[in-house]
């Protein structure tokens, strides 16, 4: 049984359910599933109440299925209000001794948990511990649900690429070009993801007589419509959309400087790996989750998202450099990031716990 947030809209975790929960259908496996999401469009007003929100009530109607099954995953958010929604669910659980394991797609609890003051502490603590195991996306995520369980009951297991856009690396080698630097963006363009201080580095390189081709990919969210605006000041940028399937596909091909020079604490971004796998050189913040499959031999972490950060790097790139690590994730990432391997990893785990 998987809950948690389920496409639309499109987010690394409500794409990681839909994939686990096709994948496990796929290999015979009884499998259902309670779509957690209430809202319509990607917004950064994370963990601020608001009565849309109750929307989420309607859901534990569903809490009857928790008894048809063995094993609950779930994939809670991380704010006080992203755990507390999930109370029920993992009770209901509990009282029908039910397995139930908590997947943290992020890095934020911890530093959550160290904000909350009493009841509210005991609360979230309370919460999480009723689980009987967790899952992290990588090694130095682990530090969030110590505070919660034994180390034993702490998995690592990283993120995939989706299928629909896996690519061969001899199909790669055979397309990929790097005879000019060319810098792609695929997320939600939240400001927090450091799309706006990402453009107005571009902006402010661009009066310098600086310029980078740049592609821009995701959903643009209500409280930052004005950043379509920004993107069509750039004489080379451009803004597609959300894509998907071969648009995806095409884009991951041109490109090969992957951005995201994000503000949050991000676990494994998906979006990373996918650059990975087409040879992209790799920019982002560094992060525990980031700094974890991202290091010299394959691109360059920046210690601060602000613009002038992302201006000097972009300004450092050079030709060969971005070749050589794009070259260097292509080779480690290829069939290591699977959606199919995932898939089975995540299903092992569950049958351990059956």
């Amino acid at each position: 049984m998987i809950i948690g947030p389920f496409p639309d809209p499109i987010t690394g975790l409500s794409v990681s359910n839909a994939a686990l929960f096709r994948g496990l259908s796929a290999n015979g496996q009884h499998v259902d599933f309670i779509n957690t999401e209430h809202a319509t469009n990607v917004s950064s007003e994370l963990g601020k109440f608001s009565f849309s929100k109750l929307n989420f009530l309607f859901f534990y109607f569903k809490i009857y299925k928790i008894l048809k099954n063995d094993i609950i995953y779930m994939t809670p958010g991380q704010t006080f209000f992203g755990v507390m929604k999930y109370l029920p669910f993992v009770l209901t659980a509990k009282l029908f001794k039910r397995k139930s394991l908590f997947h943290l797609h992020g890095n934020s609890v911890k530093d959550v948990y160290a904000s909350l003051k009493g009841l509210k502490s005991k609360l979230y603590s309370r919460t999480i511990k009723c689980f009987d195991e967790s899952i992290v996306l990588s090694q130095s995520l682990k530090v969030n649900m110590q505070p919660f369980f034994k180390d034993s009951d702490i998995h690592v297991e990283h993120n995939f690429i989706q299928e629909d856009i896996a690519i061969s690396l001899s199909e790669l080698e055979s397309k990929k070009d790097y005879k000019e630097i060319k810098l792609i963006f695929i997320s939600n363009l939240l400001p927090e993801k450091g799309i706006n201080n990402l453009i107005d580095a571009l902006l402010k390189l661009q009066s310098l007589d600086i310029n980078f081709k740049i592609k821009i990919a995701g959903n643009i969210p209500v409280n930052n419509t004005n950043i379509r605006d920004k993107i069509a000041q750039l004489k080379s940028g451009e803004y597609l959309g959300v894509v998907s399937g071969e648009k995806k596909r095409d884009l991951l091909l041109w490109g090969n400087v992957f951005c995201l020079p994000t503000q949050l604490e991000e676990g494994q971004p998906i979006s990373i790996l996918e650059a990975m796998t087409y040879g992209h050189f790799i920019l982002a913040t560094r992060t525990p989750g980031i700094s974890d499959i991202i290091h010299d031999k394959n691109g360059a972490l920046l210690e601060n998202y602000d613009v002038a950060s992302i201006m000097k790097q972009l300004q450092l790139l050079t030709l060969n450099q971005v070749e050589q690590k794009g070259i260097f994730n292509s080779r480690f990432a290829n069939n290591r990031f699977t959606e199919a391997s995932y898939v089975e990893r995540i299903s092992n785990l569950l049958s351990t716990n059956a």
